[in-house]
């Protein structure tokens, strides 16, 4: 026969056990409750991580678009640059061997008709008072035809380059340039600004 005693601590003994049962289960369902929430949060944590990186990544793509555009048209810029810079060079290239040319030009006997015939026609049309030329062509020009050509123009020897003359008037507040390196200047700079246009429209 179980005495009281032994009653009591078996009851006791289910007692606790069937508490320790309760307070598991409890136990276990608010960790699983805090392990759904845990992952609640980090589902959404994750998601928005992902949006906020997808949205960097965005902006850093149109930064990045933006960017190598200025880098293309940069590099645009300077190979226009560059193929400008040849194209003077070979256009001064071809004036170097225009003017050796005229060079030679004007040591001939067609360039002293020439510049006669230039002087005369010049003088007529203008009150010169004033001729500037090279000293070389003022020695090799007949001096009767010379006067006759420039009437009562006065003839100077001046460092002119290549050849030609500058016709200063009476009143000396005009000038006519018919020097060949002044033709020269003006060709360069057409054909200068006739290369930047074809480069650069």
């Amino acid at each position: 026969m179980i005495n009281d005693d032994g009653l009591q601590m078996k009851g006791l003994k289910k007692l606790i056990e069937s508490l320790f049962d309760e307070k598991r289960q409890r136990a276990g369902l608010l960790i699983d409750e805090a392990l759904s929430r845990a992952i609640a949060v980090l589902e959404e944590s994750e998601r928005y991580s992902i949006k906020k990186a997808e949205e960097i990544i965005s902006s850093y793509e149109e930064i990045a678009t933006i960017e190598a555009r200025k880098e293309v048209s940069k590099a645009e810029i300077e190979m226009r640059m560059e193929l400008l810079k040849l194209k003077e060079s070979y256009v001064e290239k071809v004036f170097e061997g225009v003017q050796e040319r005229l060079r030679e030009f004007t040591k001939s006997e067609e360039y002293r008709s020439f510049l006669l015939g230039e002087l005369a026609k010049t003088a007529n049309a203008f009150d010169a008072g004033e001729v500037l030329m090279r000293p070389e062509d003022i020695e090799s020009l007949d001096v009767k035809k010379m006067r006759k050509a420039l009437g009562g123009a006065i003839v100077k020897p001046f460092n002119i380059g290549i050849g030609g003359f500058i016709m200063i008037s009476r009143n000396g507040k005009s000038r006519i340039d018919r020097t060949i390196d002044g033709i020269i200047r003006s060709e360069k700079e057409r054909l200068r600004g006739k290369i930047a246009q074809d480069l650069f429209g």
